[in-house]
């Protein structure tokens, strides 16, 4: 299954969906983009969620934050956003992801953790990790 993440600015919590779908879903038939809908060129992953991943085990931590575009949408058979207000943005953009987008949460935003303290970067990060285990059957 191709998943692509989408977030704000593709810095901490569509990055680190991806990474962490490859990190548990690998050898399971998984592949995950992920990318934003206001990036900032030539943005990374933020350092605090680059800790986060690492002490979770993931190696590769390489990331560029990149625009959301119209190919990443048709490749993917799940796109999956942290926000409704995401969701509408995608659906207004690139109408045939309606039909397979939904919310990492289950009807709930994931809150973004950029400008906050170690302690919200960790509980959007095991939220994250959560969703993911879920996704994957774990």
């Amino acid at each position: 299954m191709k998943v692509l993440f989408v977030c704000t600015g593709n810095m901490c919590r569509s990055p680190a969906a991806e990474k962490l779908l490859r990190h548990y879903g690998a050898g399971r038939g998984f592949e995950a983009r992920s990318r934003g809908l206001g990036v900032q060129p030539h943005y990374g992953l933020h350092r605090k969620m680059a800790a986060l991943l690492k002490e979770e085990g993931v190696a590769n931590l390489e990331h560029k934050a990149s625009l959301v575009t119209e190919p990443d949408v048709d490749w993917a058979d799940l796109v999956v956003a942290m926000e409704e207000g995401q969701l509408d943005a995608l659906g207004e953009l690139f109408p045939q992801s309606l039909r397979k987008s939904r919310l990492l949460l289950d009807g709930e935003d994931l809150e973004d953790p950029i400008h906050q303290d170690d302690a919200k970067f960790r509980a959007v990060f095991e939220k994250i990790k959560a969703a993911v285990k879920k996704l994957i059957g774990d």
